[in-house]
């Protein structure tokens, strides 16, 4: 009698393979870890022979399972195409993208019109700062992130480039702050506060913060109650912030930044895949 694997193990080994491990598989597929294991040993017990060499929490690929992962990825391949070709409702491919909440409304509309014409994609955006989105992509939360990062130090391709610059409200009055610059950063880890501080130390400016911000909202809420200067990206800052004001005179030209796209290297069915290459076409334009 002939034997049949199993479409739900064969997902759960792709996802433990294209994810780097199974508590990232489990969080993907939304089962338990015990759940993945099992489905792993099931198949190694079917086929007689180990898939996995385990050290730790990594797992590398045997030979057997370098083998078996070109044949699984052709049979899920398969499997998901008849689905979507006889099924009577379409189920959706659904793209988790993370951008960062500078450079968001300049590259989600772009997203979301390069896709919308497709009834079956579904796109899921996550808008935040870019240390959650790095955190969430190393850990298989998202699919791809568009991040703002320092100008040459990552080898992805870059998406675009933008000028850093100082902002402030034109009605700061530059006379109550002849001791220190005040500077409205955000909380915690953050690549503009960062550069910011870096480049008045540099230059023996005297600096205090005077409010730390949780988003782009209060930050230029800050600004506009005249409490200090920042630092934005050319394409957020709009007509009720100034770019030349006095208070900038004597303060050094902020660096250029590189926005760049981290995605997986690979997708658990095709048409997931070729989702993602069409958001990376509409970005790389």
């Amino acid at each position: 009698m002939p034997r049949n694997i199993d479409i739900v193990v064969l997902r759960s080994f792709i996802s433990v393979v294209s994810l780097g491990g199974v508590s990232k598989a489990a969080n993907k597929l939304h089962v338990t870890q015990s759940a993945i294991s099992q489905h792993i040993k099931r198949l190694e017990s079917m086929l007689n022979t180990s898939l996995f060499i385990r050290s730790g929490r990594n797992v590398t690929l045997t030979p057997a399972g370098e083998e078996l992962l070109e044949y699984a990825s052709k049979i899920l391949a398969t499997n998901d195409e008849i689905i979507s070709r006889f099924s009577q409702s379409v189920e959706k491919t659904s793209i988790s993208i993370g951008l960062s909440e500078h450079i968001s409304h300049v590259y989600l509309p772009q997203i979301l019109a390069n896709t919308a014409q497709s009834s079956h994609i579904e796109i899921d955006a996550k808008i935040a700062l870019n240390q959650e989105l790095y955190s969430d992509i190393n850990n298989g939360l998202l699919d791809m992130a568009l991040l703002i990062s320092e100008q040459g130090i990552h080898q992805q391709k870059t998406v675009s480039q933008y000028q850093l610059s100082w902002v402030s409200s034109p009605e700061l009055n530059p006379d109550e702050f002849t001791k220190y610059l005040p500077i409205v950063v955000y909380g915690g880890p953050c690549l503009f506060r960062t550069m910011m501080i870096s480049i008045l130390e540099s230059h023996n400016i005297p600096w205090k913060v005077v409010y730390s911000a949780s988003s782009i909202g209060d930050l230029k809420a800050a600004l506009a109650a005249k409490m200090g200067v920042s630092a934005l990206l050319e394409c957020e800052i709009d007509s009720s912030l100034q770019l030349n004001h006095p208070i900038f005179q004597p303060l050094p030209d902020l660096p250029m930044v590189d926005v760049l796209l981290h995605s997986k290297s690979s997708y658990t069915t095709a048409e997931a895949s070729r989702l993602a290459a069409l958001i990376q076409q509409t970005l790389y334009k």
